[in-house]
């Protein structure tokens, strides 16, 4: 299924805030609470306007704010925190603007970015839910929790973590891409994946510069894996297939 890339965007406009899924349960949506909107600018950026060369993408303000579930049932309530930022716009009236949008960079409990199947292992679960939490703040350490998570996700696959050297015949410690050359060579098909994620993971782990976009990504294609790998999805519509062809849709 994919992302709507739209809500993800990282920042927002306060009259248009989107709706999230909500992180308890799962079903229903967090909706934005404009009620609960809080803004408050610091002295030393509301002193700006009194020096020279201030111009209006200099001011800071921070803000909190709440999402609520709409589902009756549920009400979970998620906490956001963080600043706002000037964007450049064109109006056809004024001309050429600034207009102040919110940059969340925290929320608790942090929506979940993909869908996860139920049985989904606790510790892969874990490390995802890290992982959507950091993505507001710092997308390097999303990607290495995403990195992480794999690693459990191949331990729930029963690929080992040691291996025996032909060479020497003693055991060696396989790292996440020696892991994967491990699972490639009897289940190829979401080799391809793991190794796109690795990749991702790898950037944060070394403190390079992650995208969301590139962090967006390898949260789709991980949800794809998952429903196949955890829920059997491809084995499912598979098995839908040849049914309407066997029977030629007469059921």
């Amino acid at each position: 299924m994919a992302i709507d890339r739209v809500i993800w965007a990282g920042t927002f406009d306060g009259d248009q805030f989107p709706m999230l899924p909500c992180p308890a349960c799962r079903r229903g949506r967090v909706a934005f609470d404009k009620s609960s909107l809080r803004l408050e600018e610091p002295r030393y950026s509301s002193l700006g306007p009194e020096e020279k060369n201030w111009i209006p993408t200099f001011e800071v303000n921070r803000f909190s704010a709440h999402l609520h579930c709409v589902e009756p049932k549920c009400g979970e309530v998620v906490v956001i925190l963080g600043d706002t930022e000037f964007i450049e716009v064109t109006d056809d009236e004024v001309g050429f603007g600034y207009s102040s949008v919110l940059r969340p960079r925290m929320m608790f409990p942090a929506p979940p970015i993909i869908g996860l199947p139920e049985d989904t292992p606790w510790l892969v679960k874990n490390e995802l839910a890290a992982a959507f939490g950091l993505y507001w703040y710092d997308t390097g350490s999303s990607a290495n929790s995403v990195r992480k998570s794999l690693e459990f996700l191949l331990d729930h696959l029963k690929v080992p973590r040691i291996s025996t050297s032909k060479k020497t015949g003693k055991p060696t410690e396989l790292d996440l891409n020696g892991r994967i050359q491990f699972y490639e060579k009897t289940s190829p098909s979401h080799a391809s994946t793991f190794h796109a994620l690795r990749t991702v993971g790898n950037l944060g782990s070394h403190g390079a510069a992650v995208t969301l976009e590139v962090l967006l990504d390898a949260f789709e294609i991980y949800e794809d894996a998952l429903a196949d790998l955890i829920d059997g999805r491809r084995k499912y519509l598979e098995e839908l297939r040849n049914k309407i062809i066997s029977t030629k849709g007469k059921y």
